[in-house]
């Protein structure tokens, strides 16, 4: 896929917000991650449907995108993400040749960032959590974070 001409889908979401869990369709150009991190994201099925994103906690495609083919050896570190809302504990991927004190800088370079095998909790919400596969959620709700 080249810069001037990506491809355009569009993709079933889970969306997190403080008030509700939602499935939608984005148009998404290329991966989620570039998506969700440009300044406008259009929405179908509703007319001139829009959404702000200073107001998603998450976000992740229902259908897992596939790895990129050129990706680099990947490490773990365990996350605790704890939100404005909610709490995600689970994992984010770094380079293994990257510095792990640079870690944390990595995740905050972008408004949202990903996070995988995650359990996802509502402070405040009868019932458990649950888990999803991968999430991008958005560091502007960060209250604390905390790389293991």
């Amino acid at each position: 896929m080249s810069a001037l001409n990506p491809n355009i889908v569009w993709a079933k979401v889970d969306v997190l917000t403080a008030y509700q869990r939602l499935t939608a369709e984005i148009q998404i150009r290329g991966r989620l991650r570039d998506t969700i991190n440009d300044p406008a994201v259009p929405l179908n099925g509703v007319p001139e449907g829009l959404f702000n994103k200073g107001a998603v906690c998450g976000i992740r495609t229902i259908e897992p995108e596939v790895p990129l083919p050129d990706q680099p050896e990947q490490i773990r570190r365990f996350v605790m993400f704890q939100g404005t809302t909610f709490m995600i504990t689970g994992a984010c991927e770094f380079p293994k040749a990257s510095d792990p004190k640079m870690h944390g800088e990595l995740l905050m370079k972008s408004r949202f960032f990903p996070m995988v095998d995650v359990t996802v909790v509502i402070i405040g919400a009868a019932g458990k959590g649950w888990t999803q596969p991968a999430i991008m959620v958005n560091r502007d709700l960060m209250l604390a974070l905390y790389l293991g």
